[in-house]
């Protein structure tokens, strides 16, 4: 079953993307990956579900023969 991707954005300043990089990156994952796993620390055990399994389904990045 192939899944529906859609897209989100949010507005902040180019200082908070940088940083937010630079965090994502020192913790070995994508700054998508990195607002992800944010958004399953709201308290939600729904939310948490569902990001958890689009965690684990998700391709990692890059080239997969390199993996």
């Amino acid at each position: 079953m192939s899944r529906k991707i859609v897209s989100m954005q949010i507005r902040i300043t180019d200082d908070v993307r940088k940083r937010a990089k630079v965090v994502a990156k020192k913790h070995g994952i994508t700054l998508s990956e990195l607002v992800l796993t944010l958004l399953a620390n709201t308290g939600d055990k729904e939310l948490k579900g569902l990001v958890d399994r689009e965690l684990k389904e998700r391709p990692k990045p890059g080239r997969p023969w390199e993996k």
